[in-house]
């Protein structure tokens, strides 16, 4: 029972999943419909897509030995790739004039995962947990409610990542840490 709970965190906390439905929350919350809709489309086509293909590839060609690139050794393929599709959206998003607050943002963001690639060399800190962890810091800005249930849900991802022995408790505690920092971060920019 116990890994099938945490399982169903590791999934519910995946950062495609819980970084997309984040980003759809805040867009809709805080930006006029049309921006918001354009926001939304351009991270699922131009980030979540592109790396959800990315990673089944990798996995499919046994170049990641599975979906998440839990491998230290393997994330310094992926971050590199993330890191690519994220300077694209932020460029697209300066380029086109959209919200100061959704380049910030997106700004905010690049660099917490910039500063995850740069960990990696030495420790393989928990993306899953950052990504709940800025979530669930960040969108406090538009509901207390959001963000305690963000914040619950970070809990039990990472309590799933030890649990299924994909980190280790340093590797949990960095990650958890980075989220917190880059969301509150976030939190001043909304």
């Amino acid at each position: 029972m116990r890994s099938t709970v945490a399982r169903f965190f590791t999934v519910l906390g995946h950062p495609l999943i819980l970084g997309t439905l984040y980003v759809v929350l805040m867009a809709q919350a805080s930006l006029p419909p049309k921006t918001a809709l354009l926001v939304s489309l351009l991270v699922l086509g131009l980030v979540a897509l592109p790396i959800t293909v990315h990673n089944l590839l990798k996995f499919k060609k046994g170049e990641y030995s599975n979906f998440d690139v839990s491998d230290q050794k393997q994330r310094k393929g992926f971050y590199p790739f993330a890191l690519g599709l994220f300077l694209i959206l932020l460029l697209l998003f300066f380029v086109f004039e959209f919200p100061t607050r959704v380049i910030y943002n997106t700004g905010n963001f690049f660099l917490m995962l910039l500063l995850m690639a740069f960990l990696n060399i030495k420790l393989k800190a928990s993306l899953h947990a950052a990504v709940a962890f800025y979530a669930g810091t960040s969108i406090f800005g538009i509901s207390s409610i959001l963000g305690m249930l963000f914040i619950i849900l970070a809990f039990g991802t990472s309590w799933s990542r030890l649990v299924l022995k994909k980190h280790n408790q340093m590797e949990l505690f960095i990650g958890s840490l980075m989220g917190l920092f880059f969301g509150i971060i976030s939190l001043t920019l909304i």
